[in-house]
């Protein structure tokens, strides 16, 4: 739990960093513990398209899993998982969100 002494007026808009160790696609935000979870949204599409994704230069690896991490938190149509065998798997909503998913790996 992380506790955050903040006021929000209505009707604003607020950005929070650095959660990303805290929160993996939701979360509620409270001002008190005694506050229970949102329900999780439901999805529209579930990912259905599975490609198994390596960088181009091994060095690169530590990036490639970053953003991998990062793209699991922020899409929720996006799975990513580990096989055994230590490939890395990107499950996505369909050929053109993987698309875009692995546009945005190659750019960030």
């Amino acid at each position: 739990m992380i506790i955050v002494n903040l006021i929000v007026h209505p009707l604003f808009v607020i950005g929070i960093g650095g959660l990303e160790d805290h929160v993996l696609k939701s979360a509620t935000l409270a001002s008190t513990v005694a506050c229970p979870a949102f329900t999780e949204l439901t999805q529209a599409s579930v990912p259905i398209v599975r490609v198994a994704v390596e960088p181009a230069h091994p060095q690169d690896m530590p990036a490639l899993i970053r953003g991998l991490r990062l793209l699991n938190q922020a899409d929720s149509c996006v799975q990513v998982i580990v096989q055994e065998t230590g490939e890395h798997v990107l499950i996505t909503a369909g050929e053109v969100h993987l698309q875009r998913c692995l546009d945005d790996l190659k750019e960030r």
